[in-house]
Order: structure tokens, then sequence, then C-alpha cells
């Protein structure tokens, strides 16, 4: 099958008040010619609290926007990456705090299943971690509604945690529905030290999205092929466990931002190519 590369939006323009992942406020819309320009066929949705109100999937005029830009461009929506919880947490001790990113997960599971988007990707990182057992509780509340909207919208929500395999595992079992699955970011997996064989091994049925990112131990996010992240193993792996979805690049700014699409487009490729292709290991 043919795998599609996509990039996480925003990384294709300028940053947005010096951060490495924003919503491209007031020229978002340019990025879908620049995507098909380097070959890229599809696009990840990015939202946070600065962009929430006027980013276009939270309005129907802006929903119809993103479709008719999908269709004139030929590039898919691949999903929303929702860094919006990270700083308003859904396992938040605050109540205020929880029930207010309560609300936005509902109006996101209503208006990403509008415009046709097949999921919404959870940071469970940062301040909101489940770090304790009381977040885990939260957790718990939130899914008992979220999962059946999720199924009644038909839309899966996605988990990326900064869990290691066995307590992620046991996550996916105590929670099991059918539109509850993962993301998995190359990056993350070796920022926090993990082994990629052993979470590939142990929760690789439930991946159906993959970031691409490079870390290292020391430092977050550095341009792909330069860090200690194991492309050599982790690609391989997908293959032999049968991986079916997409890719997404979220990797290091540099400083042109554009060229360095267009790098990582081909970095990434070239992965796809030798360790995905039917002839891979006949």
């Amino acid at each position: 099958m043919a795998f599609g590369i996509g990039s996480i939006q925003g990384r294709l323009l300028p940053p947005v008040d010096a951060r490495i992942q924003a919503f491209p406020r007031g020229r978002w819309e340019e990025e879908f010619p620049l995507l098909v320009q380097i070959g890229y066929d599809s696009i990840e949705l990015t939202i946070e609290t600065a962009s929430w109100v006027e980013h276009p999937i939270n309005s129907a005029g802006g929903r119809e926007r993103l479709q008719q830009l999908s269709r004139r461009w030929g590039i898919a929506l691949n999903g929303i990456c929702c860094d919006v919880f990270m700083e308003n947490p859904l396992v938040a001790t605050d109540e205020s705090v929880g029930l207010r990113a309560e609300s936005m997960l509902r109006g996101l599971l209503q208006n990403s299943a509008d415009v046709g988007l097949p999921f919404i990707e959870l940071p469970f990182v940062g301040k909101n971690a489940l770090s304790d057992d009381s977040a885990w509780d939260r957790l718990s509340r939130v899914l008992d509604w979220a999962l059946p909207l999720a199924e009644r919208c038909k839309i899966d929500m996605l988990l990326e945690t900064d869990l290691g395999p066995q307590a992620l595992s046991g996550l996916l079992v105590k929670f099991r529905h059918s539109r509850l699955g993962l993301n998995y970011d190359t990056g993350n997996s070796t920022w926090f030290g993990f082994d990629p064989v052993e979470e590939l091994q142990t929760y690789h049925r439930h991946i159906r999205n993959i970031h691409i990112k490079d870390c290292t131990r020391k430092d977050y996010s550095v341009p792909l092929g330069s860090g200690e992240t194991q492309f050599g193993t982790i690609f391989p792996l997908l293959n032999q466990m049968g991986y079916k979805g997409d890719f997404i690049i979220q990797a290091a700014r540099q400083g042109n931002d554009l060229e360095a699409a267009r790098q990582y487009f081909e970095f990434a490729s070239s992965l796809v190519t030798k360790y995905l292709s039917p002839e891979y290991g006949n």
C-alpha cells in the first residue's frame, strides 16, 4: 500500500510567538499550495488556547473553507493535534479548569467530525500528564462520556502520553474501546528514554498515527537524522507489525522552514521506500 506523508500545521511558515508549534493565525491557508509543491499529501491541524476563537475548526465557515482547500489542493485533512489541553488540562485538579477543558473536547469532537477528520489527538503530557492516581480517576470521568460521543461522531481519539510501555498498555486495557487508539511519536520515545522495540511489541496494534520527530536525551527535537531516534529499528518493526497508517512530520524548526520541510519530506520518504515497500526483507 501507499503510505501518506503529511506535515503538522504551521511548520512550513514562520513561527508564531516564537513557538515551535502553533496555528499560523492569518496565514494558515498559505500552507496548502506549499504542501503540494514539496510533495506532502496531508496535513494534521493543530490548535492551542491562543488560536481557539479564530481557528477554522470552530466555525461553520472555517470548516467549509478547510474542506474547500483540501479538495482544491488534494491535501487530506489528517486529524487535529489538540495542544490546547496541555494549557487547559482535562485532568486538572481545579474543577473549573477541568470542566472548561471538557467543554472544549465536546466541541472539538463534534466540529472535527463535521469537517471529516478521522481523529483528534489528545496529548496527556506536561500539565495534562497522568502523573498520579487522581489524574487517572479524572481521565476515567472524561472517557466515560467522551468515548460514547466519539462513537456517535464516528471519530477516533488518539492518546499521546509520557507513560512507559507497560503502563500505557494497561491504560488501553482499562479503557478498551474501538474509538480509542494511540499516536506514536518517534522523538518522544527517545526523549523519555523508552526502548522502541518494547514499545512497539507492547502496543503496536493500537497505533493509528505516527509523528516523525528526532530527539536526543538532552535536546528535545533536533533536525531529522541528527539525533538518537532509532529510525532504522522503528521502521522495520512497523513493517513487521503491519502498520497501515500515515506519517506526520513534526520535526525541529530550522532557519528556513520551507527548505527544512523539503529535507524532512525526503528523509521520511526514504524510510518509507526502504523499509515499508513490499519487497523489504525478501
